[in-house]
């Protein structure tokens, strides 16, 4: 492969040219050919791809006359919103790399984000900013935070950063050139901040175009995050690349859900995991009968087995199951298309990339044999770039010209993926993956525990609930006193939902490790359980 010329000869992607090298070239490309026609509703705000290119233009040209360089991070703390899709676009503009941190993160890991992320520009809202004031001043003096989405005592307006003539000249981009930074759980440590080039983002769309066949008559409805890859992967560039119309509402809402659908005309839908779960078990809607849905993507990871049968069964939506993840390019790596097998199959790579099933030692191992997940990029620039800041683990992860995943699977004689699980350090909780390695390095700092080891262990709704397993300091411990100040130190989703006192942890006898599957299989029938105490903790990055 060449890299692409002035004239934007493209590159090859599977004997097709593609002729945008960057995402700023992608937008300007559709906003010539679409002009004015409606493209995206989020939260309730119209844009056509021609009002996206221009506000992300003077957007561009704002953070130019503040100093803000290319190669640079430009950050934001926001819940799905107009100024998160302006500031996206506009900051690759400028050639600076978009960093959305997850709207939910609180305390501790709020901190480590903002200050991982190193960005001088951070673009917050009110329900955001309220959290972030909590740090205190000398935490925040090396940002300037602007305001969305209404008025933050004291700081200026998201519209400062609008330049009154958009930005006259773009940088020219390279397609491995870095575009976002996307923060996810890891196995160990702290999230880290994933890096993904302009072209691993519009492979994404590309295959979002491959999979969905959607075109001009189609519309995507989405609930998915701005900060997560499924959010500006399925439901704003896969869109952009297939022509039609796409919806993103703020947060999903189980018994909203069938009526947005029909009132925005969806044809394509991606409710995830839990969010299929909690569809299925809702009471019956009058409006669920109604909808024009042809495709829907089967993100079933860790939900019951009878939640995809009982999905199509009820709504009459076909499940195409897919399997990807953001150090991978993101979303769409593996894909179900001559009907599903079920079992946990999510298909093929069609040509995206090479799997490995392998043992401890990156070993391949036999059909049928599960082991860890195994990836490699059949087309450059698709994989993440590397960990932000953090060479020693991206070394890690990519041991041996291997991606590996930390998923469990296993591959049968055609080929096809079966995901079976996390690895025992990595749990997923209501759409998000947590580390228990970080949740354990938060609450082990409490002056009331000894020590502490997190698992997760089945939900009702599927995926997973928080469990810790705390060995208190002294006889005055109290469940409830430590879950309220978990409250205020981390995002609410990794707040433990179970507490089970124990006086020591199963081990092995080799290397002491503590033995987790024992843990997870003690049950929770006489342990403290937070939601029957205090209720279901506010602030989910997607409500019900």
């Amino acid at each position: 492969m060449t890299d692409p010329d002035e004239t934007g000869s493209g590159i090859d992607v599977k004997g097709q040219r593609v002729p945008w090298p960057s995402l700023s070239d992608l937008l300007r490309a559709k906003a010539r050919e679409r002009g004015d026609a409606h493209f995206c509703e989020i939260d309730g705000e119209s844009f056509s791809l021609a009002r996206l290119d221009l506000l992300s233009d003077r957007f561009a040209a704002g953070l130019r006359d503040r100093g803000v360089k290319a190669g640079e991070t430009v950050a934001s703390v926001l819940f799905n919103c107009s100024e998160q899709l302006i500031g996206w676009f506009g900051a690759m503009k400028l050639g600076a790399i978009w960093t959305p941190l997850n709207a939910s993160l609180n305390g501790s890991d709020l901190m480590h984000a903002l200050t991982d992320a190193a960005a001088r520009v951070v673009i917050v809202e009110p329900e955001t900013w309220e959290r972030i004031e909590r740090l205190g001043p000398d935490a925040l003096a090396p940002f300037d935070f602007f305001a969305a989405r209404g008025d933050c005592p004291g700081l200026p307006s998201f519209d400062a950063l609008l330049a009154d003539a958009p930005i006259a000249e773009r940088p020219v981009s390279h397609p491995g050139d870095p575009a976002v930074i996307i923060y996810s759980g890891g196995t160990t440590g702290l999230p880290k901040g994933i890096v993904l080039s302009h072209f691993a983002m519009i492979a994404a769309g590309l295959r979002y175009r491959e999979i969905t066949g959607a075109g001009p008559g189609d519309s995507h409805y989405s609930t998915l995050a701005l900060f997560h890859v499924g959010g500006t992967q399925l439901g704003i560039l896969g869109p952009m690349l297939s022509d039609c119309t796409t919806t993103l509402d703020r947060r999903f809402s189980v018994s909203g859900y069938w009526r947005r659908v029909c009132e925005v005309g969806a044809t394509i839908i991606d409710p995830v995991g839990t969010m299929k779960t909690a569809l299925v078990q809702a009471e019956p809607s009058p409006d669920e009968g109604r909808h024009g849905v042809r495709f829907a993507f089967g993100i079933t990871g860790q939900v019951p087995h009878s939640v995809p049968r009982d999905f199509t069964a009820r709504f009459g939506i076909p499940l195409v199951s897919i399997y990807g993840l953001t150090e991978a390019g993101g979303a769409l790596l593996t894909s179900e298309r001559d009907g599903m097998r079920g079992g946990g199959c999510v298909g093929k790579p069609h040509g995206w990339c090479e799997l490995r099933i392998a043992d401890a030692f990156d070993n391949s191992l036999p059909v049928g044999v599960e082991g860890e997940i195994l990836m490699r990029p059949l087309i450059p620039f698709t994989f993440m770039t590397r960990y932000h800041g953090n060479p020693v683990a991206t070394e890690k992860v990519l041991a041996n010209q291997w991606l590996h995943t930390g998923d469990i699977g296993k591959l049968d004689d055609e080929g096809n993926l079966y995901f079976i699980g996390r690895q025992a350090h990595w749990l997923r909780h209501r759409g998000e993956n947590i580390s228990a390695h970080e949740v354990e390095d938060i609450i082990s700092r409490h002056p009331d525990v000894t020590e502490v080891v997190i698992v997760g262990v089945p939900a009702e709704l599927g995926e997973e609930d928080v469990k810790a397993f705390i060995i208190p300091r002294g006889d005055t411990f109290e469940p409830e006193t430590l879950i309220r100040w978990c409250m205020n130190e981390m995002a609410s989703y990794k707040v433990p939902r179970y507490v089970q006192i124990v006086t020591e942890f199963p081990r092995s006898a080799t290397k002491r490790e503590v033995e987790r599957a024992k843990l997870k299989a003690m049950g929770n029938a006489e342990v403290w359980d937070r939601e029957a105490v205090m209720g279901r903790v506010s602030g989910q990055a997607r409500g019900g």
